[in-house]
């Protein structure tokens, strides 16, 4: 496949929803993981790793700890820092997010926003 539209249209999805651009509404490990394996799919598929592109939330604490998702995002949003509430499960502001940078899907892995649907 040349790229993620031609390998949906080839199963039969629908040509007008492509999943390209997915916001990373976690951090730590958990986003490493999903970023790492998304990429390397993507790599095996579409022989382009970055056939997906990765907006990712950043918290000042995150930014300070240098934390490896953070520098595997294309694009970075900082959010505010403090308890989970402020960032990584409002459902509310990751929502915002994901309009305002045009994301097509969200990923909340596990804890945070996963546990508060």
């Amino acid at each position: 496949f040349t790229s993620v539209a031609s390998y949906v249209q080839a199963l039969g999805g629908s040509k007008s929803f492509v999943i390209t651009k997915v916001l990373i509404a976690n951090n730590g490990v958990a986003a490493v993981k999903a970023i790492r394996s998304i990429r390397r799919w993507a790599y095996e598929v579409f022989g382009d790793e970055r056939a997906i592109q990765f907006v990712v939330m950043a918290t000042p604490e995150d930014l300070r700890a240098n934390a490896e998702y953070i520098r595997m995002g294309d694009v970075i949003i900082d959010v505010p820092g403090g308890s989970n509430n402020h960032n990584y499960a409002n459902v509310t502001l990751i929502v915002e997010l994901a309009r305002l940078h045009g994301v097509h899907a969200v990923w909340a892995g596990w804890g945070h926003a996963s546990e508060n649907p």
